[in-house]
């Protein structure tokens, strides 16, 4: 497992760093500008799609209490603006495996390479930190911009899966990205 110490990485363009409970408020921002991803993912309070700050800080509570889960958000270095997520999880209890969760940027900053900058950024961190050799990543079918965005990174379907979300059942893409 990594050692507990605040990540701080940095690209041409990005700040990336841990996040902290004093910026749950502006990277909600990011998330929720994405309503489609949100509405597949998300539904508080019985409804589809519903996501707010107390839910977003509630689940980052939550992530902070699971050994080796890590948020961190994507800052613009040249005004420390909020373009971006990533989640990851060290190792997955399943596999044995490290998985990336979450990378989203906002939409108002896709399509000019943000997402791949900050990818890039964060795969050669731990290429360098780190034993791993693969990193995986689990799309949901529906989810077809998520699923290009993987492969244009690099990553391959390892297998298809169908598990209970939101009282149903979805089938997703196991993904994986060879460091």
């Amino acid at each position: 497992m990594l050692e507990k110490i605040m990540l701080e990485l940095v690209s041409i363009r990005l700040q990336i760093r841990e996040v902290t409970a004093n910026d749950l408020p502006t990277l909600l921002l990011v998330y929720t500008s994405n309503p489609e991803f949100v509405r597949q993912n998300e539904g508080s309070e019985g409804e589809i799609g519903r996501y707010d700050l107390a839910r977003w800080q509630r689940d980052w509570h939550i992530l902070q209490m699971m050994p080796g889960s890590h948020r961190l958000g994507c800052y613009l270095k040249v005004d420390n603006t909020p373009v971006g997520l990533i989640d990851f999880l060290e190792e997955n209890q399943d596999d044995g495996k490290p998985w990336i969760g979450t990378l989203i940027i906002h939409k108002n900053f896709q399509r000019q390479g943000l997402g791949t900058e900050a990818f890039q950024c964060f795969i050669n961190h731990f290429r360098q930190h780190t034993a791993w050799n693969v990193l995986r990543a689990g799309v949901k079918e529906q989810n077809s911009a998520g699923l290009a965005f993987l492969k244009h990174l690099g990553f391959q379907v390892v297998c298809e899966k169908t598990d209970r979300f939101a009282g149903g059942m979805q089938t997703f893409f196991v993904m994986q990205f060879t460091l």
